[in-house]
């Protein structure tokens, strides 16, 4: 495991938050609380979702793992394939993981229903780099904010149950449910076509939008989805039952972040950037007022969140690499005229009245 210190509403979207199932009371489930890293075995027909991960197949199989008494348990599954990008990139794809709830009673596994696995996708140390990096991110995310997806290291071993491949063990990592994060905080999910910055709650938008502008990412909306896709793109969205207002929008899925720069990532076209090294802020001017506090925040964090994002697991070069990146921007954030220039006089949108 990483060594880590660690408004006017349109009634279209009234009605679909009104329709969201209601989350249960909140909770905090066995399978997060820990850090630590997690054991398991996972057989599958693998070879089959490999040579067809891009038809998303389903395949059943079972997770195996040893409890702290040392006692085997097994649990079925079915998998599948997931992502966009990384499927078409990864040797590995990612995998999304459909436990039989009724058998994980009792379990590490207990409440968990659907997870989503993010893989070594290739073999070699640029590709552990870049799954060691991304993990950082999520746990940094968890540094500034208790509404953010908890991830899990793990170390799986992947048994082919169609026999055309040997036995490999790899690093890889859990990412907590929409369901779960909504749940501890006695929300629930909401599937909306779209969002008004209005709608938006204005702490957490402060620290969604300053947070990707550390790490350089542009892969995201907390507005709407791409194409025909609902709301948001590389986030879920999470609410109060029965508000307007006050929406909390999730982060996931950063491969594209500067700070990693992946050998398959770009910035967002529409942003004409020339690397996704180059940062652009893209927050709401009408949230401007709640980065004073925000940037607070970062600079008393900020011990940990270079912790998280630079883990000593990592290469001595990589690692020199990303504090200068990370100093770079505790230097914009904290000199006036470069926060102007480079953060507040860049919002998007009107400033509140």
């Amino acid at each position: 495991m990483p060594h880590l210190k660690l408004v006017l509403v349109p009634f279209s979207v009234v009605l679909l938050a009104v329709l969201a199932p209601v989350a249960n009371a909140a909770t905090d489930l066995p399978l997060f609380k820990d850090s630590d890293t997690l054991h398991i075995t996972l057989e599958f027909p693998v070879n089959t979702i490999v040579r067809q991960k891009k038809d998303k197949p389903v395949v059943d199989g079972v997770l195996r793992y040893t409890d702290t008494t040392g006692k085997p348990v097994e649990i079925a599954m079915s998998m599948t394939t997931r992502g966009k990008s990384r499927l078409e990139y990864c040797s590995f794809p990612p995998l999304s993981l459909n436990l039989k709830r009724k058998q994980t009673k009792d379990t590490l596994f207990a409440g968990q229903n659907k997870l989503k696995i993010v893989t070594h996708c290739k073999k070699g140390k640029t590709q552990q780099r870049y799954l060691l990096q991304e993990y950082g991110i999520y746990r940094a995310f968890n540094v500034i904010s208790d509404y953010s997806y908890r991830a899990r290291w793990l170390k799986i071993t992947y048994v082919d149950t169609d026999g055309k491949r040997d036995d490999e063990v790899h690093d890889a990592f859990f990412i907590e449910s929409h369901n779960e994060v909504a749940n501890r905080h006695g929300m629930e999910r909401s599937r909306v076509p779209s969002i008004l910055p209005e709608q938006l709650d204005v702490t957490q938008s402060a620290k969604y939008t300053l947070f990707q502008y550390l790490i350089a990412n542009t892969d995201w909306s907390m507005l709407k989805g791409p194409g025909e896709d609902g709301c948001c793109h590389n986030g879920k969205v999470i609410i109060t039952p029965g508000t307007v207002e006050g929406w909390i929008v999730l982060p996931y899925d950063f491969d594209q972040a500067g700070l990693i720069k992946t050998s398959y990532s770009s910035p967002a076209p529409a942003l004409k950037l020339k690397s996704v090294r180059q940062r652009v802020y893209r927050g709401r001017c009408l949230h401007n007022d709640a980065l004073t506090e925000t940037i607070a925040l970062f600079n008393e964090k900020r011990e940990e969140i270079e912790a998280a994002l630079n883990p000593e697991d990592l290469d001595g070069r990589t690692r020199k690499t990303a504090l200068k990146y990370i100093n770079d921007f505790y230097k914009t954030i904290n000199t006036e005229k470069s926060y102007t220039r480079r953060i507040e006089g860049v919002c998007v949108g009107k400033k509140a009245s």
